[in-house]
C-alpha cells in the first residue's frame, strides 16, 4: 500500500506530463469507479444479481445506445433467449452447443435490428451489435435455469436487481466530472484502493443479512437476550473465519460426493449402496447394466449442489421409468448421464456420476414429509456437533430437503435431540404445510448416534468446519449423504439462534480430544449450559483445523444401535 502511495504521489508532482496518458486511459477509470460502486452494493448492501461485475459490462455497451435504449435492447435480448429456450426445452441438448444456439439467434436477431435502425430513425438502435453478446446471453440462460429450478419468483428479483445495477454502473461512468476528478486527483487511487480493501475485510454483516435474520432478534430476546449482530454468523464471517481458516484449499477443490463417500466408506461410515461410479463415456454401459437390473436407484452429479441434477428412479412400467421427472426411456436415462459427465451441473467442469441405492424414510419422518427423503443437517466445527436442523421436503421442493426450494427447517436441540419449532419461507411454523403434521414436540431416534457419526464425517473428510447430511433410512439407520463445504445458514433461522457463540465456545476448548463419543458428550453438555466456554482463552490462530487424534468410527447397525 505505501508503494501505490508513493507511485500515486508521484504522478501527482508529475502531473502535465502524464495527464495525455491519463485521459488516455479514461475507460480504466470508469471502470474502476464502476466496480467499486458494484462491489459496495453487493458485499455491503448484500443485493444478489446475476455475474459479479457483469452489469458493469452491460453499462459500458449502453454508453453507444444511451441507458433506456439499452435497456429495451436488453429486454429483447433476454426475451429471445426465453423464446429460444422455450423451443428448445427438453431436447437434452448439452449445455455449451445451447448456448451457441442462444449466441446464434442473438446475433440474428441484431443483425435484423441493425438493417431495420435506419428505417426506424433510430440510428442508436445499431449498436446492439455492440453488445456484449456473449455475457448477455449467459445472464439470460442462468435467468432461466434458475427459474426451472425454483420457479419465477428469486430469479425474476435477482434479474431486476441486474438492471438496477446496470443502470447504476452507467450512472458512475457517464458522471464526466466525477471521472475528471479522479484523473487529475492521482492520490484518490489508494484511496480508492482502501476503501474497497477496508470494505472487503472489515463488514461483517451485510444489510440484508440483518433483514433476513430478523427474526433471531424476536427470538433471541425471549430466549437468550442478546442481539441479532452479536451472534449469528453472517456469510462473511463464515467464509473468512470458518471455510478459509478450517477447510484447506486442496480439499475445497477436490472433495466432491465421489471422493467423500469413498473416504468415509473406508473408515466404516455408513453411506448408502454404491450400485456405481461412471467417470467416463466409456462406462456408459456398466449404467445401463445397472439401469437395466436394478427397479430403483437415484442419479447423482459427483460434484453438483442443491440437489441438481439428481434424478431418482421409482420404479418400471414396462419399457419406461417411473422418475422423478415423469416417465422416461433408457434412452432419457443414458442422456442425463452423459449431461453429468459434460459438466452441465459442474459449470461444464466434466464430473462423476453416482449410482445409489434409493433409500426409504424411517417410520417417525414419513407423517411429516408427503414424499421424497427428509436428513438431519448436522453442522460440526473440528470433530464436534455445533447446531442441527431436520430438513422436510414439501410438494413446493419437489421432494427436496432444499429450504431454498421451499423445504421445512426444524431445528433440533442437540442436548436431547428434541424438535423446537421450524422455518418455512423465512417464517416461523409449528405445523408441516402440506401434511399439517406437528413440528415440534417430538424427538429424533439415534440421536446420539446421529452427533457421533456427522461429526466423525467431518473429521475424516479432512474439512474442518462442515454441514453433514443425513438421512434416517427405514432398513439401514442413520446414512451420511453427504458433506457440504460450504454449510449454509439458514440453520440459524431454523434453531432461532446464532451460530457464533458455539463455534467461539469450541474454538475456545482447551483441549479438542477424545473419541467421537467423547466429543459428542461434551457438545451436549456445552448445549445444556447455553454455550458458555469452558475456558476463558480462545484457540490460538496458528493452531491446525484439527487437533484430535484418531478415533473409533462408530459403525450402524440396522436396529439403530452403536457397536465398537
Amino acid at each position: 500500500m505505501a508503494a501505490l502511495f508513493l507511485l500515486a504521489y508521484y504522478l501527482d508532482q508529475n502531473l502535465n506530463a502524464f495527464l495525455p496518458a491519463l485521459h488516455s486511459a479514461r475507460i480504466l477509470i470508469q471502470l474502476a469507479l464502476a466496480a467499486t460502486v458494484i462491489a459496495i452494493l453487493r458485499n455491503v448492501v448484500g443485493i444478489k444479481a446475476f455475474g459479479t461485475f457483469a452489469p458493469v459490462i452491460l453499462a459500458f455497451s449502453m454508453l453507444f445506445t444511451g441507458l433506456v435504449v439499452g435497456l429495451l435492447l436488453f429486454g429483447a435480448i433476454i426475451l429471445v433467449i426465453i423464446l429460444t429456450r422455450g423451443a428448445i426445452h427438453g431436447q437434452r441438448i448439452q449445455q455449451s452447443h445451447r448456448a451457441a444456439i442462444m449466441v446464434l439467434m442473438v446475433a440474428l436477431v441484431a443483425t435484423l435490428l441493425t438493417a431495420y435502425a435506419s428505417r426506424l430513425g433510430r440510428p442508436e438502435i445499431a449498436f446492439v451489435l455492440l453488445f456484449p453478446v456473449v455475457i448477455t446471453s449467459w445472464v439470460a440462460d442462468q435467468f432461466l435455469m434458475r427459474v426451472s429450478k425454483v420457479g419465477w419468483g428469486a430469479p425474476t428479483k435477482a434479474l431486476l436487481w441486474t438492471l438496477l445495477l446496470v443502470a447504476v454502473a452507467y450512472m458512475v461512468i457517464t458522471q464526466a466530472w466525477l471521472v475528471d476528478l479522479v484523473i487529475t486527483e492521482p492520490m484518490s487511487w489508494p484511496l480508492l484502493v482502501l476503501l474497497n480493501w477496508s470494505l472487503g475485510t472489515r463488514v461483517k454483516m451485510r444489510l440484508s443479512d440483518r433483514l433476513r435474520f430478523w427474526p433471531l432478534r424476536r427470538i433471541e430476546d425471549v430466549l437468550l437476550q442478546g442481539g441479532v449482530s452479536a451472534t449469528v454468523l453472517t456469510i462473511t464471517q463464515r467464509n473468512r473465519k470458518y471455510v478459509d481458516r478450517y477447510n484447506p484449499p486442496a480439499v475445497m477443490g477436490s472433495l466432491n460426493k465421489a471422493r467423500a463417500k469413498a473416504l468415509l466408506m473406508a473408515e466404516g461410515i455408513p453411506v448408502p449402496e454404491n450400485y456405481a461410479l461412471i467417470s467416463t463415456k466409456q462406462g456408459m454401459d456398466e449404467a445401463v447394466e445397472v439401469f437395466l437390473r436394478t427397479p430403483t436407484f437415484v442419479v447423482k452429479p459427483a460434484s453438483g449442489y442443491g440437489g441438481e441434477g439428481i434424478l431418482v428412479v421409482h420404479g418400471r412400467q414396462g419399457k419406461l421409468f417411473t422418475t422423478s421427472q415423469g416417465l422416461l426411456r433408457l434412452d432419457d436415462l443414458v442422456s442425463h448421464l452423459r449431461s453429468v459427465l459434460e459438466g452441465d451441473f459442474n459449470f461444464e467442469k466434466g464430473d462423476e456420476v453416482l449410482i445409489e441405492a434409493l433409500l426409504t424414510p424411517h417410520e417417525f419422518v414419513k407423517p411429516l414429509a408427503p414424499k421424497g427423503v427428509p436428513d438431519v443437517r448436522i453442522l460440526c466445527l473440528l470433530g464436534y456437533p455445533v447446531m442441527a436442523m431436520l430438513r422436510l421436503p414439501t410438494i413446493e421442493s419437489q421432494g427436496k430437503a432444499n429450504l431454498h426450494l421451499g423445504a421445512v427447517g426444524v431445528g433440533v436441540e442437540l442436548a436431547t435431540g428434541t424438535v423446537r419449532y421450524g422455518t418455512w419461507k423465512g417464517e416461523i411454523v409449528s405445523r408441516h404445510p402440506d401434511t399439517g403434521a406437528r413440528l415440534t414436540g417430538f424427538e429424533v431416534p439415534f440421536w446420539e448416534q446421529i452427533l457421533e457419526i456427522a461429526s466423525e464425517a467431518q473429521r475424516i473428510s479432512g474439512l474442518g468446519f462442515a454441514g453433514v447430511d443425513i438421512v434416517l433410512d427405514a432398513h439401514s439407520g442413520p446414512l451420511v449423504l453427504e458433506v457440504n463445504r460450504r454449510p449454509g445458514l439458514e440453520i440459524q433461522k431454523a434453531n432461532g439462534v446464532g451460530l457464533l457463540p458455539r463455534l467461539q465456545a469450541i474454538e475456545a476448548l482447551p483441549q479438542r480430544q477424545g473419541s467421537a463419543q467423547v466429543r459428542v458428550l461434551k457438545a451436549m453438555e456445552l448445549d445444556r449450559v447455553g454455550w458458555v466456554p469452558t475456558s476463558g482463552r480462545r484457540a490460538p490462530e496458528s493452531e491446525d483445523a484439527e487437533t484430535a487424534p484418531e478415533a473409533p468410527v462408530p459403525t450402524v447397525s440396522p436396529a439403530g444401535g452403536s457397536r465398537r
